[in-house]
């Protein structure tokens, strides 16, 4: 698509605007990425933890290192769950910039389409009207002529 001399500035803003929304969709593919990891590692600590054998006999210090081995499972799943809920909130707000961004983008195309369509509307009147004046002059020509 030409861009009309009229319009330079305003498809510099989109070629701005492009530029951003672009590199916003890159994070925002990123940030997806690293948000699955996280629930992936999240479900394995889950698994690891209901996985745990359950004590079924022994002295003392063996249910105490019990204790202490299931203790550290269950601080592993929730420090992995609270990543992955973390991931996921910045996967969320990447995803609502790359919209606001790709929103914007739309905005200034649009503008430049109508832009566009009101050039090329105007551009028809005018050449109905140089028409409309070469048909008037045709007439008249014609008119002048069977009255001779």
């Amino acid at each position: 698509m030409s861009i009309h001399k009229t319009d330079r500035g305003l498809a510099a803003v989109r070629r701005v605007r492009s530029a951003r929304e672009s590199d916003s969709r890159i994070g925002l593919a990123a940030a997806l990425a690293a948000s699955r990891r996280s629930d992936e590692r999240a479900l394995r600590a889950a698994q690891r933890l209901d996985q745990a054998p359950a004590f079924d006999a022994g002295d003392p210090a063996v249910f105490a290192h019990h204790v202490r081995v299931v203790q550290a499972l269950a601080r592993a799943e929730r420090a992995a769950d609270e990543d992955a809920r973390s991931a996921r909130a910045v996967a969320d707000e990447a995803r609502r910039r790359w919209q606001q961004d790709r929103t914007a983008v739309r905005a200034v195309e649009l503008l430049l389409e109508r832009r566009a369509a009101e050039r090329a509307a105007e551009r028809s009147r005018r050449e109905a009207r140089d028409l409309d004046e070469l048909a008037a002059q045709a007439w008249t020509r014609a008119a002048e002529e069977v009255s001779r």
